[in-house]
């Protein structure tokens, strides 16, 4: 289920600072997800994060997970599609928890190295089974810093939450839903299965069919033939094709209009 989009930055604000002194200064800005169950169970839960051009990558990320109050310092997993990272999750019932993806600073360089990734985020719930409510907040948390005096020990701080894929922050996980359109396409792969069994033995079946079509035939040319039959025997005795009975009475006819 899709929860919002994310933006990682690690670059200058501005390429350079112009007529307004230290407006250049360097932005890490990461992605922050606080997650709440409110259910009497615990949820165990996947981030699944999404970014093309470019690509997500280990060496420039790191995540961080806070559920019991302790900063658990990790990375995402790969997926077979290298757009694709998870994180898996776990919130114990009634309990919240704070996850974050940023540029990693413990190895990056703020005065040389630059990180700019954009993408969108993806929530699955892996266990247990049946359907859970959540509360989602994504925000976007960054740092302003400065190499120049005299603010070179100054931080600036900027806080925005983003709008989710809902519109607010009430979330039901679950299966997925089956499409009700499926059920209308059997017929047509019913029909499919029967060209199948026909290709399965095409000589069978062919002869079959030829058979039958034969026999039609046959029954036809016969109907005709005892039709022609019939009006040579009536053409030979000079019979009439409409008998005396079938004939109108004409003379009573006429006395009556008389």
């Amino acid at each position: 289920m899709l929860v919002s989009t994310f933006e990682l930055l690690l670059k200058p604000i501005t390429p350079n600072a112009g007529n307004i002194p230290n407006s250049d200064r360097t932005v890490l800005q990461g992605y922050f997800l606080t997650i709440a169950n409110p259910n009497n169970t615990g949820l165990t839960l996947r981030l699944q994060f999404t970014a093309t051009t470019p690509n997500l990558n280990l060496a420039d990320t790191i995540t961080i997970s806070d559920v019991a109050g302790v900063n658990v310092f990790g990375d995402l997993t790969p997926t077979s599609d290298p757009r694709k990272f998870t994180l898996n999750v776990e919130i114990a019932a009634h309990d919240t928890g704070l996850v974050i993806l940023q540029p990693d600073i413990t190895t990056l360089e703020p005065s040389v190295d630059t990180v700019e990734i954009r993408g969108f985020v993806e929530i699955f719930l892996r266990a247990p089974g049946g359907k859970f409510n959540v509360l989602l907040t994504p925000e976007h948390r960054g740092t302003f810093t400065s190499e120049n005096t005299p603010i070179a020990s100054d931080f600036d701080q900027l806080v925005y939450a983003l709008p989710t894929s809902n519109g607010g922050s009430l979330f039901q996980l679950g299966p997925l839903v089956v499409d009700k359109n499926i059920k209308e396409v059997k017929p047509e792969i019913k029909e499919i299965k029967e060209v199948k069994e026909f290709e399965k033995n095409p000589k069978e079946n062919i002869e079959t069919l030829t058979a039958n079509q034969t026999n039609q035939v046959q029954q036809t040319l016969a109907l005709m033939a005892e039709s022609i039959d019939n009006i040579g025997q009536r053409l030979a005795t000079q019979e009439a094709f409409i008998s005396s009975e079938e004939r109108p009475v004409v003379g009573e006819v006429a006395v009556n209009n008389g």
